[in-house]
């Protein structure tokens, strides 16, 4: 071993730390709050190298929830650290309590509710049990012994913003706060191989509360959303050390719990779309095919330039396809107002999704109607020409599910099942046959 010493200055408000003085945190933002703090001689130990071959495999537990399972890779990983986010009312509480069922012996850590509240969650949902045991207790070192004690197979917190550590730096649920408790309960998890589960809370951002510093330090980060019916839910794995990240998990609020949707549950009626403006893109989820609506409102715009409002899409995106039709179909969309709404439960995030943007903004300026069980996938670029997109077979087979009659595809033809194909190479052949 051999010995280090250094000044370093930490920012009083949320822990971070700095080899200079500085007046203002680039963490956090806050002025004069750097302190400078003598870091004492500190024993490094030597390390030793480990061959490959002398490395355990990785011990998973089921969570019982199928969905959920291929969502994280085959279950839970031992020694894991999980963030769930969400915002208030998604139903954090209450996804963590359907865990609770996997039979485990589970320790239900609870810093905002008090048992009562939590106890009346269980009863609803039938998570009680004599596998489950709960803790209600804030303070971040009490919970770590309690946790030590009870041997517990599986360990769910919510949250992670209202435990503290005494002598920490900064108040309860601030960003040094959160860092500090996170980083105890994450020495715990990999040292006692017992996965841990904690909940935080979203922003008015969208992020978690404490700008993603959680999510570089776990292991696996899923967000929980709620769609725009309001009984739907998806869970969303953003990282996954043990897994792919971009995967999907869909269930149902109901009034007694969360149901797990199996593949093929879709979040709209798709025998609704079509008409002036509407069309179906099937957008790939990790490995779910979800379809969604796109609906597209062009109105004259009493002003000299158009605006563009989108919903669920980015609107850069929608600039860049009214440009596409001004240029080479002449269309005067700059002009004209442009609404863009995604239905589905889910961002319009792929490229393949430009075509059918395109001819649900062509029909609504046109006031022409697209026709009912019908789909668009491809990918336009700048010089309008239309591209193929990729998974084509796995869009397909759910389209065939989906009910739908026909589908306009980018790129060279190929012929997949029995559903009726159109492909297209340029924006001017596109618009001439669909709109003739």
């Amino acid at each position: 071993m051999h010995a280090q010493s250094r000044k370093v200055y930490i920012c009083s408000n949320c822990g971070e730390s700095y080899l200079k003085w500085q007046g203002q945190c680039r963490s956090c933002g806050s002025w004069n709050s750097l302190q400078e703090k003598s870091v004492g001689r500190v024993a490094v130990p030597s390390v030793e190298l480990t061959r490959a071959t002398q490395a355990g495999q990785l011990r998973r537990i089921s969570t019982k929830i199928p969905e959920l399972d291929r969502l994280l890779g085959s279950g839970l990983v031992a020694g894991s650290v999980i963030l769930l986010g969400g915002e208030p009312g998604v139903g954090k509480s209450t996804l963590l309590l359907e865990l609770a069922k996997c039979g485990h012996k589970t320790v239900y850590v609870s810093a905002e509710e008090s048992l009562e509240q939590v106890r009346d969650r269980c009863e609803r949902i039938g998570a009680i049990g004599e596998h489950l045991f709960f803790i209600q207790e804030n303070h971040v070192g009490s919970i770590i012994s309690l946790l030590e004690k009870a041997r517990a197979e599986l360990v769910l917190l919510d949250s992670i913003q209202a435990v503290w550590q005494e002598g920490g730096r900064g108040f309860s649920g601030s960003l040094a706060q959160i860092r500090e408790c996170a980083q105890l309960f994450i020495e715990f998890a990999k040292k006692k191989a017992t996965p841990v589960i904690m909940t935080g809370h979203i922003t008015k951002d969208g992020q978690i509360a404490g700008p993603k510093l959680l999510e570089h330090a776990v292991d696996v980060v899923l967000y929980f959303e709620s769609t725009l019916t309001g009984q739907e839910r998806i869970l969303r794995a953003v990282k996954n050390r043990f897994g792919h990240t971009g995967e999907i998990a869909l269930f149902e609020m109901t009034s007694s719990g969360l149901k797990a949707l199996p593949e093929g549950h879709y979040l709209i009626q798709v025998e609704q779309t079509g008409g002036i403006g509407s069309i179906l893109f099937p957008q790939r989820e990790g490995q779910h095919i979800l379809p969604l609506e796109v609906q597209v409102l062009v109105a004259p715009s009493g002003f000299t330039s158009g605006r563009r409002i989108g919903e669920a899409i980015d609107v850069a995106r929608i600039h860049l396809i009214a440009a596409i039709l001004e240029k080479y179909a002449k269309y005067r969309l700059s002009q004209c107002d442009i609404f863009v709404r995604i239905r589905g439960g889910a961002p319009l995030s792929e490229p393949a999704g430009d075509l059918a943007l395109l001819l649900a903004m062509a029909s609504s300026y046109l006031e022409k109607p697209l026709p009912r069980k019908v789909a668009a996938v491809g990918e336009i670029s700048l010089t309008g020409e239309i591209r193929s997109a990729s998974y084509v077979q796995e869009r397909l087979k759910s389209l065939v599910r989906l009910g739908m009659e026909r589908v306009f595809w980018g790129g060279t033809p190929n012929v997949w099942g029995d559903i009726q194909q159109s492909f297209f190479v340029h924006v001017n052949q596109l618009l001439e046959e669909v709109f003739a």
